[in-house]
Protein backbone atom coordinates (compact mmCIF):
# COMPACT_ATOMS: atom_id res chain seq x y z
CA UNK A 1 0.00 0.00 0.00
CA UNK A 2 2.94 2.66 1.18
CA UNK A 3 4.95 1.45 -1.99
CA UNK A 4 2.02 1.87 -4.19
CA UNK A 5 1.22 5.27 -2.75
CA UNK A 6 4.83 6.13 -3.34
CA UNK A 7 4.67 5.46 -6.71
CA UNK A 8 1.76 7.39 -7.63
CA UNK A 9 2.68 10.53 -5.97
CA UNK A 10 6.29 9.65 -7.96
CA UNK A 11 4.17 9.74 -10.96
CA UNK A 12 2.40 12.78 -10.49
CA UNK A 13 6.10 14.68 -9.83
CA UNK A 14 7.39 13.50 -12.56
CA UNK A 15 3.78 14.99 -14.78
CA UNK A 16 4.60 17.96 -13.08
CA UNK A 17 7.89 18.07 -13.80
CA UNK A 18 7.69 17.35 -17.51
CA UNK A 19 4.56 19.90 -18.03
CA UNK A 20 6.12 22.77 -15.72
CA UNK A 21 9.12 22.31 -18.38
CA UNK A 22 7.47 21.77 -21.10
CA UNK A 23 5.16 24.96 -21.33
CA UNK A 24 8.38 26.68 -19.75
CA UNK A 25 9.84 25.39 -23.35
CA UNK A 26 7.24 26.47 -25.64
CA UNK A 27 6.82 29.87 -24.28
CA UNK A 28 11.08 30.63 -24.54
CA UNK A 29 11.76 28.89 -27.84
CA UNK A 30 8.86 30.69 -29.57
CA UNK A 31 10.08 33.72 -28.88
CA UNK A 32 14.29 33.72 -28.88
CA UNK A 33 14.28 34.35 -32.12
CA UNK A 34 12.64 37.25 -31.55
CA UNK A 35 14.11 38.39 -28.96
CA UNK A 36 17.08 41.95 -29.34
CA UNK A 37 19.10 43.70 -27.28
CA UNK A 38 18.43 48.07 -27.66
CA UNK A 39 21.90 48.21 -30.08
CA UNK A 40 20.37 45.23 -31.93
CA UNK A 41 17.14 46.50 -32.66
CA UNK A 42 18.32 50.26 -33.60
CA UNK A 43 20.94 48.63 -36.19
CA UNK A 44 18.52 46.51 -38.09
CA UNK A 45 15.81 49.08 -37.97
CA UNK A 46 13.17 47.06 -36.17
CA UNK A 47 9.62 49.11 -36.44
CA UNK A 48 5.91 48.30 -35.71
CA UNK A 49 2.92 50.21 -35.30
CA UNK A 50 3.91 51.19 -31.45
CA UNK A 51 6.20 50.19 -28.59
CA UNK A 52 4.73 48.67 -25.77
CA UNK A 53 6.18 49.36 -21.81
CA UNK A 54 5.43 47.05 -19.37
CA UNK A 55 4.15 48.64 -15.93
CA UNK A 56 6.76 47.89 -12.66
CA UNK A 57 7.35 49.55 -9.45
CA UNK A 58 6.57 52.73 -9.31
CA UNK A 59 8.44 54.84 -5.88
CA UNK A 60 5.89 56.85 -3.39
CA UNK A 61 7.38 59.92 -4.90
CA UNK A 62 6.67 59.33 -8.36
CA UNK A 63 9.44 58.28 -9.69
CA UNK A 64 10.27 54.60 -11.45
CA UNK A 65 12.03 51.57 -9.61
CA UNK A 66 15.38 51.00 -11.60
CA UNK A 67 13.28 47.92 -13.18
CA UNK A 68 11.08 50.44 -14.98
CA UNK A 69 13.62 53.27 -15.40
CA UNK A 70 15.39 50.42 -17.74
CA UNK A 71 11.86 49.37 -19.88
CA UNK A 72 11.17 53.37 -20.08
CA UNK A 73 14.89 54.27 -21.36
CA UNK A 74 14.74 51.63 -23.85
CA UNK A 75 11.56 52.38 -24.73
CA UNK A 76 12.25 56.39 -25.28
CA UNK A 77 15.81 55.22 -27.13
CA UNK A 78 13.64 53.30 -29.74
CA UNK A 79 10.70 55.50 -30.24
CA UNK A 80 13.71 58.46 -31.06
CA UNK A 81 15.29 56.24 -33.34
CA UNK A 82 12.10 56.01 -35.13
CA UNK A 83 10.76 52.21 -34.20
CA UNK A 84 7.47 53.25 -33.75
CA UNK A 85 5.07 56.17 -34.08
CA UNK A 86 3.62 55.55 -30.53
CA UNK A 87 4.97 54.01 -26.96
CA UNK A 88 1.92 52.26 -25.30
CA UNK A 89 2.60 52.35 -21.30
CA UNK A 90 0.62 49.58 -19.54
CA UNK A 91 0.32 49.09 -16.06
CA UNK A 92 -1.98 49.43 -13.26
CA UNK A 93 -3.28 52.37 -13.10
CA UNK A 94 -7.10 52.17 -11.61
CA UNK A 95 -6.17 52.84 -7.68
CA UNK A 96 -6.72 56.16 -6.54
CA UNK A 97 -3.21 56.17 -4.94
CA UNK A 98 -1.28 54.33 -6.82
CA UNK A 99 -1.32 54.64 -10.98
CA UNK A 100 1.98 53.27 -12.87
CA UNK A 101 0.86 54.69 -16.27
CA UNK A 102 0.67 58.10 -15.37
CA UNK A 103 4.22 58.29 -14.25
CA UNK A 104 5.52 56.53 -16.61
CA UNK A 105 4.38 58.98 -19.02
CA UNK A 106 5.31 62.13 -17.03
CA UNK A 107 8.83 60.26 -16.99
CA UNK A 108 8.70 59.95 -20.64
CA UNK A 109 7.94 63.97 -21.50
CA UNK A 110 10.69 64.80 -18.94
CA UNK A 111 12.73 63.03 -21.49
CA UNK A 112 11.32 64.74 -24.42
CA UNK A 113 8.61 62.49 -25.33
CA UNK A 114 5.58 64.14 -27.16
CA UNK A 115 2.58 64.06 -24.60
CA UNK A 116 0.55 63.28 -28.30
CA UNK A 117 2.99 60.23 -28.82
CA UNK A 118 2.30 58.25 -25.63
CA UNK A 119 -0.81 56.02 -24.93
CA UNK A 120 -1.80 54.74 -21.55
CA UNK A 121 -3.42 51.15 -20.77
CA UNK A 122 -4.39 51.58 -17.29
CA UNK A 123 -5.77 48.03 -16.99
CA UNK A 124 -3.01 46.30 -17.91
CA UNK A 125 -2.58 44.27 -14.39
CA UNK A 126 -0.63 41.21 -15.98
CA UNK A 127 1.84 40.73 -18.97
CA UNK A 128 -1.26 38.49 -21.09
CA UNK A 129 -3.72 41.21 -20.46
CA UNK A 130 -2.07 43.89 -21.56
CA UNK A 131 -1.28 41.98 -25.06
CA UNK A 132 -4.92 40.92 -25.16
CA UNK A 133 -6.12 44.51 -24.58
CA UNK A 134 -3.44 45.50 -26.92
CA UNK A 135 -4.66 43.50 -30.34
CA UNK A 136 -8.28 43.24 -29.32
CA UNK A 137 -8.93 46.52 -28.06
CA UNK A 138 -6.31 48.96 -29.16
CA UNK A 139 -6.18 46.97 -32.29
CA UNK A 140 -2.47 46.60 -32.82
CA UNK A 141 -1.49 44.56 -35.44
CA UNK A 142 2.35 44.39 -34.04
CA UNK A 143 4.41 46.08 -31.74
CA UNK A 144 8.13 46.08 -30.12
CA UNK A 145 7.98 44.94 -25.97
CA UNK A 146 10.48 46.15 -23.77
CA UNK A 147 11.18 44.63 -20.51
CA UNK A 148 14.22 42.77 -18.94
CA UNK A 149 15.36 39.55 -20.10
CA UNK A 150 14.08 36.98 -17.76
CA UNK A 151 10.72 38.52 -18.75
CA UNK A 152 10.80 39.49 -22.12
CA UNK A 153 10.38 35.63 -23.48
CA UNK A 154 6.75 35.17 -21.75
CA UNK A 155 5.91 39.09 -22.98
CA UNK A 156 6.70 38.62 -26.44
CA UNK A 157 4.85 35.36 -26.65
CA UNK A 158 2.03 36.55 -24.80
CA UNK A 159 1.19 39.21 -27.90
CA UNK A 160 1.90 35.93 -30.40
CA UNK A 161 -1.04 34.50 -29.03
CA UNK A 162 -2.85 37.11 -29.03
CA UNK A 163 -2.65 37.58 -32.58
CA UNK A 164 0.26 40.08 -33.09
CA UNK A 165 3.35 40.47 -34.79
CA UNK A 166 5.84 41.13 -32.06
CA UNK A 167 9.60 41.36 -30.82
CA UNK A 168 10.90 42.45 -27.72
CA UNK A 169 14.06 44.19 -26.69
CA UNK A 170 16.08 43.54 -23.08
CA UNK A 171 15.60 46.54 -21.20
CA UNK A 172 18.11 45.20 -18.42
CA UNK A 173 20.49 48.08 -16.95
CA UNK A 174 22.17 45.73 -14.49
CA UNK A 175 21.16 43.21 -11.64
CA UNK A 176 18.54 43.61 -9.26
CA UNK A 177 18.09 42.31 -5.70
CA UNK A 178 15.37 40.27 -6.70
CA UNK A 179 16.67 38.61 -9.79
CA UNK A 180 16.12 34.85 -7.90
CA UNK A 181 12.91 35.58 -6.83
CA UNK A 182 11.82 37.29 -10.53
CA UNK A 183 13.29 34.15 -12.03
CA UNK A 184 11.29 31.62 -9.81
CA UNK A 185 8.04 33.23 -10.14
CA UNK A 186 8.49 33.51 -14.31
CA UNK A 187 8.75 29.93 -14.09
CA UNK A 188 5.05 29.55 -12.57
CA UNK A 189 4.09 33.02 -14.73
CA UNK A 190 5.13 31.10 -18.22
CA UNK A 191 2.84 28.07 -17.17
CA UNK A 192 -0.13 30.06 -16.62
CA UNK A 193 -0.19 32.38 -20.05
CA UNK A 194 1.16 29.17 -21.36
CA UNK A 195 -2.77 28.00 -20.14
CA UNK A 196 -4.04 31.26 -21.39
CA UNK A 197 -2.86 30.82 -24.91
CA UNK A 198 -3.95 27.44 -24.71
CA UNK A 199 -7.65 27.88 -23.78
CA UNK A 200 -7.72 31.90 -25.58
CA UNK A 201 -8.91 33.16 -22.44
CA UNK A 202 -9.51 36.88 -22.46
CA UNK A 203 -8.81 39.43 -19.55
CA UNK A 204 -11.20 40.44 -16.95
CA UNK A 205 -10.69 44.09 -18.15
CA UNK A 206 -12.16 45.19 -21.46
CA UNK A 207 -13.99 47.61 -20.78
CA UNK A 208 -11.43 50.20 -19.51
CA UNK A 209 -10.37 52.11 -22.78
CA UNK A 210 -6.78 53.67 -23.65
CA UNK A 211 -6.23 57.12 -22.82
CA UNK A 212 -4.15 59.62 -25.50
Amino acid sequence: MVKGFLKFLLALLIAAVVVVGGLNAWVVLSATTDSYTLEEAQEQVVQAECIVVLGASVLPDGTPSDILKGRLDAAIALYESGAAPVIVMSGNGTESNYDEPFHMKQYAIEQGVPADAIVLDRAGYHTYDTMWRLANIYGADSCIVITQEYHLYRSVFDAKSCGMDAVGVVSDNGTYNDQLWYDVREVASRCHDGFLALTGAAPENQITPFEY
